[in-house]
């Protein structure tokens, strides 16, 4: 195009030929723009799908990892509770879910939810009472479908294992269930030492992830929102909230 641009300042008289030129070289700039654009484009997908295959193969190598053992002993647990009575069938169904969730996430797929039967969630929150754990109940039944009641469960197990792992045996907790306008509302209360400042952060980082995973991750699954409360020497307060339908 330069080139061009000169012929047609030097010559007083375009020619034909000087046209056809100009033409020819405004034409062979736009291909070459063409081609360094799709050339750059290429370069793109190409890092694109070198980066999938790296993350395909450690994938695949976890994946190995997992089925050489955690759902080696999901399934034997399973297998060896089925034919038992009481809390160890509960453990042998349960494990018997967990493997086929994990084995599913490991897979490339997300796990099937099913929505089950609805079971009344404070049923779930009452296995947790104990000695230092106290739990607080509305007086009628709080439906949710199986799958939800029992993440919201989990959630509340997770928070009540950290009240027991750093707040240390002398420490209270209790569970606070509400429902009001098609609103769940979950606290766990605890009269520990406190969470100081940065610690929810730090403890994330450095790839312990029992709050943001265990808790946050699978409320904010479901829809919903979690709130931590806590100070120093003032114990933490969790509020598990969701919205659901009436």
């Amino acid at each position: 195009m330069v080139v061009g641009a000169a012929d047609v300042t030097v010559r007083p008289n375009l020619t034909p030929a000087s046209n056809t030129g100009l033409m020819l070289m405004l034409l062979a700039g736009v291909a070459v723009g063409h081609v360094a654009r799709l050339a750059a484009e290429s370069e793109q997908r190409l890092q694109r799908a070198v980066e999938l295959e790296a993350a395909t193969r450690e994938r695949e190598r976890l994946a190995r990892g997992i089925h050489d053992s955690v759902l080696q002993v999901l399934a034997m647990v399973q297998r060896r509770g089925a034919h038992l009575d009481g809390e160890a069938a509960e453990l042998a169904r349960l494990a018997g879910e967990q493997e086929a969730a994990l084995r599913a996430l490991v897979g490339g797929r997300a796990p099937r939810q099913r929505a089950g039967p609805e079971v009344d969630l404070r049923a779930i929150l009452d296995g947790y009472a104990s000695a230092s754990v106290s739990i607080a109940a509305p007086a009628t039944p709080v439906k949710l479908p199986a799958t939800v009641a029992r993440e919201i469960g989990a959630a509340v197990g997770a928070a009540l294992d950290n009240v027991a792992r750093h707040g240390g045996s002398d420490v209270r907790a209790w569970v606070l269930l509400e429902e009001e306008a098609g609103t769940v509302t979950v606290s766990v209360r605890d009269d520990g030492p406190g969470i100081p400042a940065g610690r929810l952060a730090q403890a994330a980082e450095e790839g312990r992830l029992g709050v943001a995973q265990s808790i946050r991750g699978r409320i904010a699954d479901l829809g919903g929102s979690v709130e931590i409360i806590s100070a120093p020497g003032e114990g933490t307060e969790v509020e598990l909230r969701l919205r659901v339908t009436e």
